[in-house]
């Protein structure tokens, strides 16, 4: 165990381990009981339905979900940290849908027991309804994940809610979409708009040190919890809203946007100096992005500018406002091997202000005014497409460090997933993004029952 355990805590991880076995021991033999008691293998076919096998999903709910195992454990002693995994979950998903005339209504929402945080968790992840306003018109209302932008794994326009604690950590992609409340409206003709409105602020789950450590600029060194990063919320219903818009179509086979977001930052990136207390700035963003067919494969080009509170760049306890430019392009080079390249560019404005400006401690940490981000992508699938491996990775030449994402998920059956992977991070200052993380590397396994 890592620095810090008492037998107490090991006990109370023993016991959420002991219920990840049942789970995965549970999630294993219930189709062999199935093949057991002489249920048939397809258990949808008429015989289930009767006559109509349509007939119970037009008037009732339908209902979708899995069970899921996994357990990540850390490569490093992290002695911030003081637990060798980032990851040890029993999670149970439930997922419904119902038609409700012209519209329909969905609610998502899952339950785990977490042996990392010693508890039960609960999360609602989407309880939405949607459907058609008028003829032109479609409205989507309630908890629900929001994306847009032409980015893979890397975010311009696209300022909805992350969750890099469950990225980082080891879960499923689908993760690092957080929830939001709102209300969606698409508007289709010569051009469509998706305009959203977030009646209070939907920030980033961001890294607190409860479950991964991080780099204090403050103190100087990689920290974690006690005590946790705990902002001023921006929670008031009305006065704390924000707005997203999106203007696009599609154009000789390009796809053409235009975004606009005026908000909040996600991250609690400023210091009231008279308390200390970190808090979510004001945000607002302009811009665009193309996605074409080219040589062979599919480009893209996308571009943001970001303004904050602080125009000028004087303020050392706010952020300065950015731009950024990202272009990138995907292409298959043969059956079921698909490449994928990015590179980002961040831009920081006024940056001699930030040095002049930042206590002398400080400046050694100060983000370069370019920021450089390359990224790729391989994904390869093999057995009739059982197996996919794959491996994302990024590397910034500006900062000296990267993240790798390496993967392999076999389909044992069309209900039965195991997934085995890493999040390794590493590079040569402490304070860089994603050297900050390295004590945090691990290397995860995943089985998933979907029923």
């Amino acid at each position: 165990m890592g620095t810090g355990s008492h037998m107490t805590g090991d006990w109370s991880r023993w016991q959420h381990r002991g219920a990840l076995l049942g789970l995965l021991l549970m999630v294993t033999a219930t189709p062999l009981m199935a093949q057991e008691n002489g249920q048939a293998e397809d258990p949808w076919g008429d015989e289930a339905w009767g006559e109509d096998p349509w007939a119970e999903q037009q008037t009732g709910w339908r209902w979708y979900g899995f069970l899921e195992g996994a357990t990540a454990t850390r490569l490093h002693d992290d002695p911030a940290v003081g637990d060798d995994y980032t990851l040890n979950e029993a999670r149970l998903q439930l997922e419904a849908e119902r038609a409700l005339g012209d519209y329909t209504a969905t609610i998502k929402g899952d339950v785990w027991i977490d042996g990392v945080e010693d508890g039960v968790r609960g999360d609602l992840r989407e309880a939405a309804l949607a459907g058609r306003l008028t003829d032109r018109i479609d409205v989507d209302v309630g908890r629900q994940i929001l994306t847009w932008g032409t980015g893979d794994l890397v975010f311009l326009n696209d300022l909805f809610p992350k969750d890099y604690v469950s990225f980082f950590s080891g879960r499923d992609d689908e993760y690092l979409k957080a929830p939001a409340d709102a209300l969606k409206l698409s508007w289709f003709g010569d051009v469509n708009i998706d305009f959203v409105w977030m009646p209070r602020a939907a920030p980033n789950r961001y890294i607190t040190g409860e479950r991964l450590s991080y780099f204090s600029v403050v103190e100087g060194r990689r920290v974690a919890a006690p005590p946790t990063i705990d902002p001023r919320e921006r929670d008031s219903l009305g006065r704390d809203s924000e707005f997203a818009l999106r203007v696009y179509q599609t154009i000789d086979g390009v796809e053409y946007a235009g975004y606009a977001y005026h908000g909040y930052d996600n991250q609690p990136s400023a210091v009231d100096p008279s308390t200390g207390e970190a808090y979510f700035p004001r945000l607002s963003s302009l811009g665009a992005s193309l996605r074409r067919p080219a040589l062979g494969g599919i480009g893209n080009l996308e571009t943001a500018y970001y303004a904050g509170e602080d125009s000028s760049g004087d303020n050392p306890n706010l952020p300065n406002d950015q731009w950024r430019f990202l272009g990138g392009f995907e292409n298959e080079p043969f059956a079921d091997f698909t490449l994928g390249w990015q590179y980002l560019l961040e831009w920081t404005r006024d940056h001699d202000a930030i040095i002049a400006n930042l206590p002398a401690a400080q400046r050694p940490y100060a983000p370069d005014e370019y920021r450089h981000l390359l990224t790729n992508r391989i994904t390869w699938q093999l057995l009739r497409q059982d197996l996919t491996l794959s491996l994302f990775t990024f590397y910034s030449p500006s900062d000296a460090d990267y993240y790798l994402r390496p993967r392999a998920i076999y389909r044992f059956s069309d209900q039965l997933t195991g997934t085995a992977g890493g999040n390794l991070f590493g590079g040569a200052d402490d304070w860089t993004f994603h050297t900050q993380l390295e004590d945090n590397s691990n290397l995860y396994l995943r089985l998933r029952y979907s029923f």
